[in-house]
């Protein structure tokens, strides 16, 4: 099948019980799934955000928030006109994970069990959520091409 071929370059990411699956199969296996996620991180995840699958890690709303949050922080210098700038909106990153509406300070301190994160910033640019996120796209990208070809 292609899109198991296609994909050797992810697979390094994930256990070696998931080597030989297809992007598609990788988008829904369970977040401990990837390489250095333990089923105690996984159990974690899920206490906090409900997060199930690698897919749930991809697309969890706060992550989602976390990175614009950290986006907007980093070049709101840019995008804001002077006189609407203010100094705090450069530190929002910075803010602990909690500061995000929702996100409470028990769920943080599960967030700093599973993957030790304790601010915003590092929320949004965790490797396994990176991981999570390639695979999903590469996983719709996939799923586009097989509907248009079919």
């Amino acid at each position: 099948m292609a899109e198991k071929e296609e994909v050797g370059f992810i697979a390094k990411f994930f256990d070696k019980a998931y080597e030989g699956k297809s992007i598609l199969e990788l988008a829904e296996a369970p977040v401990a799934a990837i390489s250095g996620v333990s089923e105690a991180d996984a159990a974690y995840l899920k206490k906090a955000f409900n997060i199930n699958t690698v897919e749930n890690l991809a697309t969890n709303q706060y992550v989602l928030l976390a990175q614009a949050l950290t986006t907007f922080s980093e070049y709101s210098a840019d995008i804001l006109d002077k006189k609407f700038e203010l100094k705090e909106f450069e530190g929002l990153a910075n803010k602990p994970v909690d500061a995000i509406s929702g996100v409470s300070e028990g769920d943080a301190k599960l967030l700093k069990k599973a993957f030790g994160i304790d601010t915003i910033y590092e929320l949004g640019d965790n490797k396994y959520v990176l991981i999570a996120q390639a695979t999903v796209a590469l996983a719709a990208l996939v799923q586009f091409i097989i509907e248009e070809l079919l």
